[in-house]
């Protein structure tokens, strides 16, 4: 019932598509939740390079490629036939009961060119209505004027401003004009990707330095990771994390993806969520 969205300023380097990727993970590993992952790009792109597609086929498997995913809900949005009850049939599941992805457009301008816009508000409007909580990665840099991206970070309940410690880049969002206003209007909170706690760029010296007061995390850089991303193997590599301790550079990754995603439900107040868990239940 709530929708966040994943966005960095930067044109690469913030690892935004990883932090969307590991945290809708971790959130329906840890938690109560039914979730769902979408982006506003092209098929095989961002989020879906996370995870195996092969290994979470269709009940339907032998549809065609085009009868699921973001073109077939923007289909069926144009034509008035999507509804909270058909939407799962036409998305992927990753965690059964927890989490389902939805796949990029194979058109670049989407099903009805110059109407993305609008579909795409449609679409999480009615996911809202069959999900807990729907998670989106919105690129990077400034949206294009109408496109899925522009729609999702409107849509959004709240944004994730995935950074890292280039001091250029830090700079650019907080004091250079690089936050759009549709971010800057929204809750937002800030996460550094590849975060090296060794760096003079550390969170309380971003904080203070650029009067920031909301909330900020560091993502640390982990090789295991990496290599699970380039394995399509993400899902794997944090269900395995869950045994290790935060010494090891896996479980520290994890604990810290964990950090991001309580303060996530805690900013859209669904602490209930969080007892829950706390408590075992």
């Amino acid at each position: 019932m709530s929708t966040v969205v994943f966005w960095s300023p930067l044109q690469g380097g913030s690892g935004n598509s990883a932090h969307a990727a590991a945290t809708a993970a971790t959130i329906g590993m840890d938690y109560r939740l039914k979730s769902l992952l979408a982006h506003g790009g092209m098929v095989k792109e961002r989020v879906e390079g996370a995870f195996h597609m092969a290994a979470y086929p269709l009940d339907h498997a032998q549809i065609h490629f085009q009868d699921h995913g973001m073109d077939a809900l923007e289909r069926l949005c144009l034509n008035r036939r999507l509804t909270r009850d058909n939407l799962q049939d036409y998305t992927l599941s990753l965690l059964p009961e927890r989490l389902d992805l939805v796949q990029g457009t194979a058109k670049l301008e989407g099903t009805m060119p110059g109407y993305r816009k609008q579909m795409l508000q449609s679409i999480c409007t009615i996911a809202n209505n069959r999900y807990d909580l729907v998670l989106a990665d919105a690129g990077c840099g400034t949206p294009k004027e109408g496109s899925g991206d522009q729609a999702l970070l409107e849509m959004a309940d709240l944004i994730v401003v995935s950074l890292n410690q280039n001091i250029k880049g830090l700079e650019l969002f907080f004091k250079n004009g690089g936050c759009p206003e549709v971010v800057a209007k929204k809750p937002h909170l800030v996460v550094m990707g590849r975060y090296d706690k060794y760096s003079h760029c550390t969170l309380n010296n971003v904080k203070r330095r650029f009067g920031y007061k909301g909330s900020i995390h560091g993502i640390p850089y982990t090789t295991d990771f990496l290599d699970a991303w380039n394995m399509r193997g993400v899902l794997p590599f944090l269900q395995r994390s869950r045994n290790l301790n935060n010494r090891q550079p896996s479980g520290a990754f994890l604990e810290s993806v964990r950090s991001l995603a309580k303060d996530i439900l805690i900013q859209l107040d669904m602490t209930s969520m969080l007892k829950l868990v706390e408590r075992g239940a």
